[in-house]
């Protein structure tokens, strides 16, 4: 036998191995129904971001969807947006976000006898010049107003009772989304309301007032809110929306691609949000965008392929998604799946799988996948907590602009932790204020929002943790960006560090006293995100069972 023959003999025999592997790997998949809580004229929903034009609706009826994240010129028959939608029987799920975004927030805490009301109001746009506010369950009721102040405030109006609110809190105007509302609710082609598009700050109490009103008005209808991280959970709880949509994005602008960034990711959002409210439904956001859209040098680095959007879809699918959403159908500026035929074909494929069975055949997980599973396939109606993960921290910030000396920079909670005292932060007087954890991670930047708030900022955070024996055990933790961790005053980490919020990315040991510890988290933001992880395991790295934490959660 000549070299030649051979290796067309090798090569025979890897095709056929190929083949055959490619045929068990078929028949491995099992069909995953999709859970069916909310249906699209009878279908699960499979739809996307960003359909701007008649022929993104004629492409979106084309590869299957039926839904649309869109306005007010989507729902309008007499519009050729909204023409489109009725003639390819897509539904529209109708922007309410522009009550939460762009609005002014509390400067500081409010007392619940102020009569007026210090706004921090960098980047809001104008307001009533007098009206109705809500401020979690209370109206207030203002006469007049001037740069960065409500003034006569009523208190307690209509009934309500007057009381306490915490710093930051993003203020609503009941009025102006009831009225717009009553202007689309009748319309043919809507299907529900968006309220909520990942990180405004804090406006869990302006979402709730979104909710109660869209209940009272139109109680048939969905109402959605959208979470990209982990710390957008803070704006999530009972009362917010009926369900979620949670996105990740794993396809890099540098062209580096994550394939375990969904599954792990959602299972923690899923467990945390099925725990404030069982059962909690939610929809899976895929990639369909250019993460380099804005690094002209990597252009097209960014791009999921083909292989790529399925297996993201898989991933929310085994995760037990009830529906699909694409980011994004395109804009001039990005241009998504409507401009990319290899896109359009993966979806259309996708949804005439689920379209006929409703369920899609998934592959069995990649044993690393497996190997970093907290909980089961398709999650539970109320999943179990992990043990040794912090449900809560006492967090003041944002401190600074700390300058060159970046970590280094001391401010007062350094040395000052009661929960009783106020400082001198970056905008005003800031306190400490409980905030929940979602699976260890504190999002930082998502408590204030806009990243014009946090460059250069520095927040702290501490908890108490009673164990009940001296004991050595880990601490894994990971920080966006630098990061130190006092445990009972003594400094044990030290991070320099620029880069994203990954779970356990590194590992200490500490000593644990029997009985109460303090530990104390120092977080500095160079730009963009800001948040970090903490948990406490025993020495072989398991889940350590019988701390207790204060807060509590």
């Amino acid at each position: 036998m000549t070299i030649v023959q051979g290796a067309a003999v090798l090569a025979g025999l890897l095709v056929a191995a190929c083949l055959a592997s490619d045929q068990a790997g078929e028949q491995a998949r099992r069909p995953m129904k999709l859970p069916s809580p909310f249906a699209v004229a009878g279908k699960p929903i499979l739809g996307s971001y960003n359909l701007e034009t008649p022929d993104d609706i004629a492409a979106a009826r084309d590869v299957g969807m039926n839904l649309v994240l869109g306005g007010a010129d989507h729902l309008d028959p007499t519009k050729p947006l909204g023409r489109a939608c009725a003639d390819n029987g897509v539904y529209v799920l109708h922007h309410l976000t522009q009550h939460v975004y762009g609005r002014p927030r509390l400067l500081d805490r409010l007392s619940a006898d102020a009569t007026e009301i210090p706004l921090f109001a960098e980047g809001a746009r104008p307001h009533p010049e007098s009206g109705v506010i809500q401020l979690d369950d209370e109206l207030i009721r203002y006469e007049a107003s001037e740069p960065g102040r409500l003034l006569r405030c009523q208190r307690g109006y209509c009934g309500t009772r007057p009381a306490v609110h915490r710093g930051g809190m993003i203020l609503f105007w009941p009025e102006e989304c009831e009225r717009e509302i009553l202007q689309v609710r009748d319309s043919r082609m809507l299907w529900g309301y968006y309220v909520l598009d990942d990180s405004p700050g804090d406006a869990i109490s302006a979402l709730r007032g979104i909710y109660r009103l869209a209940k009272r008005l139109d109680p048939q209808r969905v109402v959605a809110a959208g979470y990209g991280s982990a710390g957008s959970l803070c704006n999530f709880g009972p009362g917010v929306c009926d369900l979620m949509l949670i996105y990740w994005y794993p396809v890099f602008g540098s062209g580096r691609y994550d394939p375990l960034m969904t599954s792990h990711q959602v299972q923690w959002m899923v467990a945390a949000a099925r725990r404030q409210v069982p059962g909690m439904p939610f929809a899976g956001v895929y990639q369909t965008f250019d993460a380099a859209f804005d690094r002209p040098e990597n252009a097209g680095k960014g791009l999921p392929t083909a292989a790529q959007i399925r297996k993201q879809i898989e991933d929310f699918v085994r995760e037990g998604a009830c529906g699909l959403v694409a980011y994004l159908g395109g804009v001039p500026s990005l241009p998504g799946w409507t401009a990319r035929p290899y896109m359009r074909e993966v979806i259309r494929e996708t949804h005439r799988e689920i379209g006929a069975t409703g369920a899609l055949l998934i592959p069995p997980e990649p044993p690393e996948m497996r190997a970093q599973r907290v909980f089961a396939v398709g999650g539970a109606r109320r999943p179990p907590t992990v043990p040794g993960v912090p449900p809560a921290w006492h967090v003041i910030l944002p401190f600074g602009p700390a300058g060159a000396e970046g970590i280094n920079a001391v401010y007062p909670p350094e040395t000052d932790q009661r929960l009783s005292a106020a400082h001198q932060g970056r905008h005003g007087a800031v306190r400490w204020e409980p905030r929940r954890a979602i699976g260890g991670v504190i999002g930082l930047g998502e408590l204030l929002g806009g990243h014009n708030l946090t460059q250069n900022a520095i927040a702290y955070a501490t908890c108490e943790v009673i164990s009940p024996t001296d004991q050595t055990v880990r601490l894994l933790f990971g920080s966006d960006d630098d990061m130190v961790i006092w445990l009972n005053g003594r400094e044990v980490v030290r991070r320099v560090y620029a880069g994203g919020l990954q779970r356990d990315a590194e590992m200490r040991e500490a000593h644990l006293s029997k009985g109460k510890n303090r530990l104390l988290v120092k977080v500095h933001n160079r730009a963009g995100m800001w948040g970090f992880h903490l948990r406490i395991a025993g020495q072989d790295g398991r889940p350590l069972s019988g701390l207790r934490f204060v807060p509590r959660g």
